[in-house]
């Protein structure tokens, strides 16, 4: 639930503050406790005074219910069983009304039948605005801090992230000697004095940030409980296997509520030793911080944690992908900054530069060198695998991109491929960024697959998704710019069919230089390409009011092997972007607003 929505439903602890509330039974609930009961009787209800639950039935999510409101009012009010069942995300204090005491309060507490009706409503309404297909990744509002490998926290971290990470209702960090001066050196904060004084701050502020130690002592502990989400904090260099305490937080704590966030002396083009951390310590999402005087690093991390990262999503689209870089340059004149980019097929290359910190106007070159000089997308060979031969298309890309794996990268990236030993989308965010760009540009039956160790048979991303915004979507909250480079669909082709010359004819033409030329018909790559198209129509409808789509525009009679048009596509996209972006801060477009306040 978010702050705002915390906002609206507190009306229910207004009404029922004072001797009320007082009167009524006080439960903590311990993470991971179930509740409710789905099929259970319904005697009474709760009100969630401190916490987080899901609601989950056979094994799927439901809603999400945070402090301020009532679990449990539906069954309890109709007198059915209960549908679902209630768990607790994190450790928890709740109120019990029974039917007694909802009956006494009814009686003497003007307003609370209408406040429970106003909580009925909005939940009514937030589970209908839920109706779509990709809502995006929820905000946490209480995180953990937490020290790896037994080094300390750099002195400026914690108070530099809470700085950056002030929103409307404010961040409150909440370390042990804040709590020893407000309830005394010796005070137990597993008490029950202590659990009063942190959910006072979660209340008071719309996200509480805990600094825990490196021991697993009664703080640490007691903070971890509190947390919704983890952050994992290590210094880069100094890797060792998991601590007592981050043990402790592995094991509690879901790995989709977890980050690591490394800790490097100063910025660097590429880090290094990412993956030993990531395997000890499996995260959902990994940061990359230099605690220089700039603070850009702090102010990404604090984007993502905030739900305001700004994304870059790049569709397929063979030679227009260049395209995608003109938008890039258009999107950093703006001063916004873009902190996670990911694509399909070409896009997954462009976006594989952008993510290797290659400047604007080195990308066209190296694209020139990859797929022009080189002959890569020219190199015919016997069709056993492919129509082309992929060797001089690798070289290329492991010399342009190297060896070095995706997650050593400073700007998280992410590749989307069509998985065909298991017949899904899916996401290639470790490993060689090389191997992820080929294994996402393998269009099928003209280039062979790409075979992972793991055996998995990998071709374009295309084939299921030419525009991974979902994906962006499931990876974090935030505005996005989704670029889309794919020629129109709607397009009528005059082709006489019967015109259509055989083997034989097209054999006599290739070695006969006057022969009359062959019909005007798309070639083959062109229509494997449009054909990776087919179903995906529909898509468009998934974005977000935050998320701007520009479409920048093609050149006419040039095809999907342009590669030689790089320059012109590239000045065209960024005159295009430049037009679209000043249009949009004058109509007030709401996904323009979102990023410029990201910016800011």
């Amino acid at each position: 639930m978010s702050a705002d929505q915390t906002e609206a439903t507190s009306g229910l602890f207004q009404i029922l503050e004072g001797p009320a509330l007082e009167r009524l039974e006080r439960e903590t609930v311990a993470r991971g406790t179930r509740l409710i009961a789905e099929g259970s009787g319904a005697d009474e209800l709760y009100l969630v005074e401190t916490g987080h639950f899901t609601v989950e039935r056979d094994g799927v999510l439901l809603a999400e219910i945070g402090a301020g409101s009532v679990i449990g009012e539906i069954a309890f009010l109709t007198g059915r069983a209960r549908t679902a069942d209630v768990i607790a995300a994190r450790r928890s204090v709740v109120l019990r009304i029974d039917r007694c005491a909802y009956n006494l309060l009814c009686a003497t507490t003007p307003g609370l039948q209408q406040a429970i009706a106003s909580e009925l409503a909005g939940r009514l309404a937030e589970t209908s605005a839920r109706v779509v297909p990709d809502p995006g990744r929820p905000k946490a509002r209480t995180l953990c801090l937490v020290p790896s490998a037994g080094a300390p926290l750099p002195a400026r971290f914690a108070p530099d992230l809470a700085g950056a990470m002030t929103g409307p209702r404010g961040v409150r960090l909440v370390t042990e000697a804040a709590f020893r001066e407000a309830l005394g050196a010796t005070a137990d904060p597993e008490s029950d004095a202590a659990l009063a004084w942190l959910n006072a701050q979660e209340r008071e502020a719309g996200t509480v940030l805990f600094v825990a130690g490196a021991e697993a002592g009664a703080w640490s502990r007691t903070v971890l409980r509190q947390a919704d989400h983890v952050i994992f904090v290590a210094q880069a260099h100094r890797h060792a296997p998991p601590s007592e305490f981050e043990s402790l937080a592995l094991e509690l704590i879901p790995e989709n509520q977890r980050r690591l966030v490394l800790i490097h002396p100063h910025r660097m083009q590429r880090a290094s030793g990412t993956a030993q951390w990531l395997a000890s310590r499996p995260v959902f999402l990994h940061h990359h911080v230099a605690l220089t005087e700039d603070g850009a690093d702090i102010a990404r991390l604090a984007r993502f944690l905030t739900g305001r990262a700004t994304g870059m999503v790049l569709s397929g689209g063979g030679a227009f992908g260049v395209a995608h870089v003109g938008v890039w340059r258009a999107i950093r004149d703006l001063g916004i900054p873009i902190d996670i980019v990911g694509g399909t097929s070409v896009g997954s290359a462009m976006a594989g530069a952008i993510a290797l910190g290659v400047p604007a106007e080195e990308i066209g070159p190296r694209v020139e060198d990859i797929f022009v000089r080189s002959g890569a997308m020219r190199r015919v060979t016997v069709p056993r695998y492919a129509f082309l031969d992929h060797k001089v298309l690798d070289a290329s890309l492991f010399q342009h991109y190297g060896d070095g794996p995706i997650e050593d990268l400073w700007l998280p990236f992410y590749a989307v491929a069509a998985d065909l030993s298991s017949m899904t989308l899916t996401e290639l965010r470790t490993g060689p960024l090389w191997e992820a760009v080929r294994a996402s540009s393998a269009i099928p039956g003209i280039l062979p697959p790409f075979f992972t160790s793991g055996g998995k048979m990998l071709v374009d991303g295309g084939c299921i998704d030419n525009m991974p915004f979902r994906t962006m979507h499931r990876l974090k909250t935030g505005p996005n710019v989704v670029v889309n480079v794919q020629k129109e669909t709607g397009r009528v082709y005059h082709v006489d069919y019967a015109s259509l010359p055989g083997r034989a004819e097209l054999l006599k033409r290739s070695v006969l230089p006057f022969a009359k030329g062959a019909p005007r018909a798309p070639g083959l790559i062109s229509t494997v390409m449009r054909s990776l198209l087919v179903g995906q129509g529909d898509m468009l409808k998934a974005l977000l009011p935050t998320d701007m789509m520009i479409r920048p525009p093609g050149l006419s009679g040039a095809g999907f092997l342009a590669w030689s048009q790089h320059r012109l596509f590239y000045e065209m996209a960024y005159k295009h972007a430049a037009e679209v972006f000043a249009e949009a801060r004058e109509t007030d477009n709401p996904a323009m607003t979102a990023l410029i306040e990201a910016a800011s």
